[in-house]
């Protein structure tokens, strides 16, 4: 059977509902612009012809995937000649007044509408340039997995179809069918350079899909229909997450627009603009908008907004009851729990003075934070900052175990109820909702030298190695310890029982008073995972890490695991009676003799009165979490999020990176390991430790600005010799000052991996595509990994 290598991105059927003077041809209008080796621009004159749709919108080998010599043509045939099967009866349906027909075939379309987007050649390098390399083979695997991406903020927005059935000028369509317009992004606009289109999910963001020459849908994003003089058109939607699910009206669709000539034009001026390289009509007359719209980019707003008096079809909030007596609750934005007013705040960045504290929660001044820092690069304004949240939650556990009325810890471990439990994971759970904007408060990649934790998350070790780290840099990032309540069944949940979450708890409220002043001071940020407020983000990352092959687990990390594993069991059983306690260890540990039983319960004894991790009551049996976490892949997903450096103190988490290296022809190149090499050991400021400031002797400033200043030059891709023989230099001197203790204090093990080129995983690449993070950087610069 011969082998179907002409892939038409616009399928002949929809071509056909564009035909108007000749049959069965459409009239082409071709322009394009090569990039010369010297990087100017050439423009090529523009062609017309008039061809059919078998002749136009194709390109040869756009699906093909190739195995050595075998040319495999599965996905022209048998995904999309599923979807454009399904595709075509769904457009004839919206073609059509019937309501009906609208709801039936509803998700079909805009499966197809989403299909149709990233299919064409545009779509194609727009999903290209999220990755630093794809083979063709690995793009139609990626391009089948981000399918259905745009599908819900689509569907919960504005839908209107408007009819150019009055006007003597008709739809055209172009290469690109489905068109991206923000009346703040015109075509030579960051938002808009090849191959990118304004992201959906900003609220000023509408779609226009032409579905043949006489109808046109036009997607708009509620919160800018309903307000488009006064809202941000680049601010992201409320709740932009985008691959989740959500309950719309199927048959809302606003159906009584008849345009005029001059309204068609000026879609079709849009549409031509955004288009790669060709767009066609029915007619020679209609490929020549340009001539006729003579407003500013912005005006062109107008004739895509929806009738004002038509929205009240759209918003509100929607109660839905199941068999099993469940009420599902969602808002006009997808939101499944009603929004809390106590989390938002209100601030005007004209009232602010130079010295004021900054809008973004950091603690710090405005002149030295925010001010100069562009909107889009800062963390939101209008919700309490991570920070804020973290230091409200210390708060809480001060208050609620009464240490802030005279209770001591020795008090807290005695007495500490079910009730302070559950009251405190509750108060977290409400501080982190599900539905959470949390890119929106994640710091961006802004050029800010920061580090990012991954390794136990463990009171016992945390301060070992982040903690002493995180002085020498300008912020330190490590995930929250704590469990949100939200995301686990009732049974698992530490509100819902907290009998069994006595122990975690007691770890956990000590971790967070043990790294408030750190928190306080800026030196490190508790972030919570993503997953928790992204299900799709957190299945796939499941998905992904089961099916790595051959997962590393070194020794030191088992020993370690084994270690505090026993520890916690010894700790969280010291109340029982010394019997029980003796046949437990003889049962779990049947190597030990009852001399050495006997031992142990004696250290035991003695640790419970300085060991504020030991319970003093007795408790049933507990629920007891080890992590190290971040894990690989979200460790390299939230480091390319927040531009940040990866930290880790685990040799399996150290192995794992390696795996993430760039190579070139399968060989990873370290064009700073003579800087990075140098350095093998990091001074432990003793003064950031002790009292939460960070030291200003001469040593460790040179280290942090040795340290700083050497990943700038991987950042700016700098691999001169006369740059890196200087940092070499200030290193050889550094690693003599290091080792001969002349900071004074301990030290810690150094290596820096740093590969030319960063750290990557197409997977990875996959989940931050598919996330509502608009800016990201493409790779991760380099992992540190310390040791004792």
């Amino acid at each position: 059977m011969p082998k179907t290598r002409d892939n038409h991105y616009v399928p002949q059927w929809h071509q056909k509902g564009f035909v108007s003077e000749r049959e069965n041809e459409l009239c082409h209008l071709k322009q394009k612009i090569i990039i010369l080796p010297n990087g100017t621009e050439k423009i090529i004159p523009p062609s017309k012809k008039w061809q059919t749709p078998t002749q136009r919108f194709y390109q040869k080998d756009l699906y093909t995937t190739f195995f050595g010599d075998e040319i495999n043509d599965e996905i022209e045939k048998k995904l999309f000649g599923y979807i454009d099967d399904n595709g075509s009866h769904a457009v004839k349906a919206f073609l059509t007044d019937d309501p009906a027909e609208w709801h039936q075939h509803f998700e079909s379309f805009f499966s197809y509408l989403d299909a149709q987007k990233i299919r064409t050649p545009k779509g194609l390098d727009w999903i290209k340039s999220h990755y630093p390399e794809l083979s063709q083979n690995d793009l139609m695997k990626e391009m089948q997995s981000v399918r259905s991406l745009h599908c819900t903020l689509w569907a919960e927005g504005v839908r209107e179809l408007v009819s150019a059935e009055d006007s003597a000028v008709k739809f055209i369509v172009s290469d690109h069918p489905v068109t991206v317009y923000n009346n703040a992004c015109p075509p030579d606009s960051k938002l808009c350079k090849y191959p990118n289109d304004p992201d959906i999910s900003l609220k000023g963001s509408q779609t226009i899909f032409p579905l043949d020459k006489n109808r046109c849908l036009i997607l708009t994003n509620l919160e800018y229909a309903k307000a488009p003089e006064s809202v941000d058109p680049l601010e992201p939607r409320t709740n932009a997450a985008k691959m989740r699910q959500s309950m719309v009206n199927t048959i809302e669709f606003i159906n009584t627009r008849k345009l005029s000539d001059e309204e068609v034009t000026k879609i079709n001026y849009i549409i031509k603009s955004r288009s790669n390289e060709s767009v066609a009509a029915g007619s020679d007359s209609w490929l020549h908008p340009d001539n006729e719209v003579h407003c500013d980019w912005a005006d062109l707003k107008h004739v895509l907004l929806p009738p004002s008096s038509e929205l009240y079809r759209y918003g509100g909030e929607m109660l839905a009851k199941f068999d099993d007596g469940h009420v599902h609750y969602q808002d006009e934005f997808g939101r499944q729990t009603p929004e809390s007013s106590f989390l938002k705040k209100t601030i005007d960045e004209k009232m602010l003075g130079p010295n004021d504290s900054c809008g973004c929660g950091s603690g710090r001044k405005f002149k030295k934070c925010c001010r100069d820092i562009p909107i889009e690069k800062r963390s939101t304004w209008s919700y309490l900052s991570i920070r804020e949240r973290n230091l409200a939650l210390c708060n809480a556990i001060r208050d609620v175990l009464g240490l802030n009325k005279g209770k001591s810890w020795d008090d807290v471990r005695r007495e500490l109820s079910d009730e302070q439990v559950s009251e405190i994971y509750r108060f977290y759970s409400v501080l982190w909702p599900t539905d959470t904007d949390i890119y929106s408060m994640l710091p961006k990649p802004d050029g800010k030298f920061r580090g990012l934790y991954t390794g136990p998350l463990d009171i016992r070790r945390i301060g070992i190695h982040a903690l002493a780290m995180a002085p020498h840099f300008e912020e330190f990032l490590i995930q929250h310890p704590f469990i949100n309540p939200n995301n686990v069944k009732p049974e698992f949940s530490p509100v819902e029982t907290p009998n069994s979450y006595k122990y975690q708890a007691l770890k956990d409220f000590r971790f967070m008073l043990m790294i408030e002043p750190y928190i306080g001071l800026g030196l490190v940020n508790l972030i919570p995972d993503p997953c928790c407020f992204d299900y799709s983000l957190h299945r796939e990352m499941l998905d992904m890490a089961a099916s790595r092959k051959g997962t590393f687990i070194s020794l030191s990390d088992h020993l370690l695991h084994l270690h505090l594993m026993t520890e916690d069991l010894l700790n969280s059983t010291y109340m029982r009676p010394r019997e029980v306690r003796k046949r437990m260890l003889l049962s779990e540990f049947p190597h030990l003799t009852d001399r050495q039983v006997e031992d142990v319960n004696d250290t035991l004894d003695e640790k419970s009165k300085i060991d504020p991790l030991i319970p003093l009551q007795k408790l049933g049996d507990q629920f007891m979490p080890f992590s190290i976490a971040p894990n690989y892949e979200m460790g390299l997903f939230l480091a390319q999020v927040t531009g940040s450096v990866i930290v880790t103190d685990s040799e399996s988490r150290w192995v794992e990176f390696h795996g993430a290296q760039h190579r070139n022809q399968g060989i990873a190149n370290y064009p700073w390991s003579e800087v990075y090499d140098t350095v093998t050991m990091v001074p432990v400021d003793s003064q950031a430790m002790n009292s939460f400031r960070k030291s200003t002797s001469a040593n460790f400033v040179m280290y942090r600005d040795w340290l700083k200043s050497s990943h700038a030059l991987v950042a700016s891709n700098n691999s001169e010799q006369n740059a890196i023989s200087e940092k070499k230099a200030q290193a050889v001197e550094l690693d003599i000052k290091i080792k001969a203790h002349e900071p004074g204090g301990d030290s810690i093990n150094f290596t820096a991996l740093v590969p030319e080129g960063g750290l990557y995983d197409k997977n990875v690449q996959r989940l931050l595509l598919k996330s509502n993070c608009t800016d990201y950087n493409d790779k991760a610069l380099a992992v540190y990994y310390l040791s004792s």
